[in-house]
């Protein structure tokens, strides 16, 4: 199978022999490809796991950290374009803002995906953060990550360690609040839309307008959990991708509520 050569976006320990389908996973705001790996048992078969490794992070630190989103999704979008297998996008918080632009990219190039998957983000529309997190005091970032859940507090307390991640985490945030929403064509694929219930910064209404970014059948997945509910539910997510795309391979997406709909618990 051909690859593209600008393999640098993408982890490829997970690749398969012969999968049919990709599915692309874009990290949250200072998380890196490895957040992923632990879903690797979940896709074999039809579906290869490829996480994406932006600039600046993991083995492309030396690499100067992404500012605009649009940019990011312009690269990734030719890069996953000029792969063989058909695409599934799955993104969590700022990785599903990259996640959709990317396949608002892809569509234009006539290389769609087939699916897309957003996790702790609200719709598009919406900006997020609430407030401006890139230039606060260092304590105060802490806090956040903190309240977010979004790592242990052994590693929240471990000074050497957040010296070298609060440029990214910086950045990260940086780039997220400079984000702007362009209305455009709706995708033409079905988005899947997950979100803790005592997510701090989104509620389920909020996740609601995700449902005017399709034509092709949005469905909406309230679980327990906050912001990183997903750790807790990945064998669902797991399992709702590989429906969506034997729905796919069987072309009976009927808009929203159709054949294979679910709803928030």
């Amino acid at each position: 199978m051909r690859r593209h050569t600008s393999a640098k976006w993408f982890d490829q320990r997970f690749r398969l022999r012969n999968p049919k389908y990709s599915l692309y996973c874009f990290p949250f705001a200072g998380g890196a490809a490895t957040y992923y790996a632990e879903w690797a048992d979940r896709f074999r078969g039809p579906i290869e796991l490829v996480p994406v490794q932006l600039p600046g992070r993991g083995p492309r630190m030396a690499e100067p950290l992404a500012t605009r989103i649009e940019d990011l999704a312009n690269d990734i979008a030719v890069a996953i374009a000029e792969e063989d297998t058909v695409p599934l996008l799955f993104g969590h918080s700022m990785g599903a803002i990259i996640a959709f632009e990317v396949a608002r990219r892809l569509q234009s190039l006539g290389r769609p995906a087939a699916h897309l998957s957003v996790s702790g983000r609200p719709a598009p529309l919406l900006s997020r953060p609430a407030e401006m997190v890139s230039r606060l005091p260092h304590a105060e970032i802490v806090q956040v990550l903190r309240d977010y859940g979004a790592a242990d507090e052994e590693i929240l307390q471990h000074e050497e360690l957040l010296a070298m991640l609060m440029p990214i985490i910086r950045a990260d945030f940086a780039m997220i609040e400079s984000y702007r929403y362009e209305p455009g064509t709706p995708l033409e694929c079905p988005i899947s839309s997950w979100c803790g219930t005592a997510d701090p910064e989104i509620d389920l209404e909020e996740m609601q307008g995700w449902a005017e970014e399709t034509t092709g059948g949005w469905n909406l997945f309230g679980r327990p959990g906050g912001h990183f509910f997903l750790s807790q539910h990945i064998e669902e997510i797991s399992r709702v991708i590989h429906e969506a795309v034997a729905h796919a391979d069987d072309e009976v997406y009927v808009g929203v509520g159709g054949p294979w709909s679910y709803r928030p618990v």
